[in-house]
């Protein structure tokens, strides 16, 4: 069986991350991309040695090419995540999902008429670290979740605002709320929102939310504050900005996402700090430790081949349209109670 073949939507700033993720894929290889910029087009695909192309309709017209990946700005998710999937292309698609829970809903149902997979590259999951603490929280380290806390903070310079963190494409779509959908909420902690979902298996049932915009001269949000209660009755604690003078001043190994539990804690990162009360396999009670995780593989090769691998089986992807949809939800819930100045309630009912 050949390699799966990926068109590129979109040849900006993460789009090289995703290219380099893909190189290194043992059952894919990108076929084909473009941008509606020219020299971005050409220069990943002169990079990868690809056809590029301004024409996305050209693109989606190669019946070599097997699935899409869609890395354009964030209100463009929904259209070209569905015009991808109606010409029968299996789809990935940058976070967030979408701008709106009436988009995501759109996107998950034009895969599941055309009968292509749509994934969202949550790739944290793919961490080394967040492989074993998935491991530890499984075999009952922690006990029963009952506080969550999730962080991000930055310090974005002017320029990021316009052309991300490298410049390599020129937008202003990241100030707009039309366009981006919101500020550090959706653009970075909804990786982190996957991920505690991942691990925990919990699903946010209330949310209550403040933010506001302090330093920055764009229409979306660079700092907020989010309180979240779950359907077993933790509380989960979102603190996020990026407009915080001097960043994040901890070792980068270590990035203040911490899971609570009955008998123990979590602090996310490389090494893994855990403490637990238990006799666990490979970990001493009542002690804090370390633990240190070999990171030996690309994020984005793993998502790639787990994604790749669930099209050739005909199962869903590991990280679904639902699963992108689930996390949006709580990031619409946190910008409606910020809002409206209350608390939010997610009904939880999915089919």
């Amino acid at each position: 069986m050949g390699k799966f073949r990926i068109g590129f939507i979109g040849c900006g700033e993460i789009s090289i991350y995703q290219a380099k993720g893909i190189s290194q894929a043992n059952n894919a290889e990108i076929g084909m991309v473009m941008d509606v910029v020219p020299t971005l087009a050409q220069d990943l695909g002169e990079k990868y040695q690809v056809p590029y192309t301004t024409d996305v309709d050209e693109l989606l017209a190669q019946e070599d090419i097997h699935g899409i990946y869609v890395a354009v700005p964030h209100y463009l998710h929904a259209p070209m995540a569905i015009k991808a999937a109606q010409a029968g292309k299996h789809v990935m698609v940058e976070k967030p999902i979408a701008i709106s829970l009436q988009d995501a809903d759109a996107m998950i149902e034009a895969a599941k008429e055309s009968g292509v997979l749509l994934s969202v590259c949550y790739i944290l999951r793919y961490l080394a670290s967040s492989i074993k603490a998935k491991e530890l929280i499984d075999k009952g380290a922690i006990g029963e979740v009952i506080g969550i806390k999730m962080m991000s903070i930055s310090d974005k310079s002017s320029s990021y605002w316009h052309g991300g963190y490298s410049g390599r494409a020129k937008s202003d779509w990241r100030t707009i709320k039309e366009k981006s959908g919101g500020g550090v909420l959706i653009m970075n902690i909804s990786h982190n929102i996957d991920l505690m979902r991942y691990l925990t298996g919990l699903e946010a049932k209330e949310v209550y939310s403040d933010y506001d915009t302090f330093l920055t001269p764009v229409e979306v949000e660079d700092m907020i504050v989010t309180t979240l209660r779950y359907d077993n009755g933790a509380i989960g604690l979102i603190e996020a900005g990026s407009c915080m003078r001097g960043g994040h001043p901890f070792n980068r190994n270590y990035y203040g996402d911490r899971i609570y539990g009955t008998e123990g804690q979590i602090m996310l990162g490389n090494p893994l700090m855990v403490y637990t009360t238990k006799e666990i396999d490979g970990l001493e009670k009542d002690k804090w430790q370390e633990i240190q995780v070999d990171q030996s593989w690309d994020t984005r090769t793993k998502y790639t081949e787990k994604f790749v691998d669930a099209v050739r089986r005909g199962i869903a992807p590991p990280i679904t349209g639902e699963d992108g949809k689930r996390a949006l939800e709580i990031v619409d819930a946190a910008y409606r109670s910020g809002k409206e100045k209350r608390m939010v309630n997610i009904n939880n009912s999915h089919s």
